[in-house]
């Protein structure tokens, strides 16, 4: 069965395992059953989306981020001394 279905399409296809929630498991075959698509193809729907929205960020985009949140903890009196700060931090661990 599933050989059939793999052979049907265009791409090269490759089998990976995932684990899901029981709620994704049940949204997904909810949207699976409402769009007449397979879960499957939903999942690489998905995937595609969320690839191509990583590969829209360009450099510029990472060095404004970077500058937003750049001096951030400035205004805050635990951060006067950096070292204090994270000896207290790993403290408990030591």
């Amino acid at each position: 069965m599933y050989n059939l279905y793999i052979m049907k399409t265009s791409q090269t296809l490759a089998r990976t395992q995932i684990y899901l929630t029981q709620a994704q498991q049940n949204r997904l075959t909810d949207a699976a059953q409402g769009s007449g698509a397979s879960k499957s193809e939903l999942i690489r729907r998905a995937i595609d989306q969320f690839l191509d929205q990583q590969a829209s960020v360009t450099p510029a985009d990472k060095a404004a981020r970077i500058q937003g949140i750049a001096g951030m903890w400035s205004q805050r009196d635990e951060m006067r001394d950096p070292v204090a700060f994270v000896r207290q931090l790993r403290a408990p661990r030591f």
